[in-house]
């Protein structure tokens, strides 16, 4: 699988009920290239994250604008692009600033998706609204049959 490239995409209303289908779209395919459950799963709480905030804070919930997702699987790692229809918000300040209280019930966001990636990004989108990229080094698990023969 090195050296391929598949990707997936989903455009989805800024509704939070339409997360779950980011969620199983994204498991689903994940498994599909033998990742690792625990990374699979890091790297789903990033991007349901990711469309939380599009939805929320770049498309204010506004019911004509969209959330487009974009999922890269290349067999060693995943990139995963969530693009909303917003103004746009100072990124730097929240990706070099101090963190938010931990306890805190707003504006964690950002450091969970710090915390289950290995790179992330912010750029203003040239047609409006802004771009933000989650990148996660593949765990991968080996295949059932090499599993068999290595224990033997």
């Amino acid at each position: 699988m090195t050296g391929t490239r598949n990707t997936i995409e989903m455009i989805i209303p800024s509704d939070f009920k339409f997360l779950g289908a980011v969620d199983a779209a994204f498991q689903d395919i994940a498994r599909e290239f033998s990742c690792a459950q625990s990374w699979i799963d890091d790297f789903s709480t990033a991007l349901v994250e990711a469309c939380t905030n599009a939805i929320e804070h770049g498309n204010k919930y506004s019911k004509s604008k969209r959330v487009r997702i974009v999922v890269e699987l290349n067999g060693r790692k995943i990139i995963g692009r969530v693009y909303d229809q917003g103004s746009g918000f100072n990124f730097e300040k929240y990706l070099s600033g101090p963190p938010p209280d931990p306890l805190s019930e707003r504006g964690r966001g950002i450091m969970i998706m710090k915390a289950f990636t290995d790179d992330i990004r912010y750029s203003t989108d040239p047609g409006g609204g802004v771009c933000v990229e989650l990148t996660k080094n593949c765990g991968r698990t080996a295949p059932e049959s090499a599993k068999s023969q290595t224990s033997e």
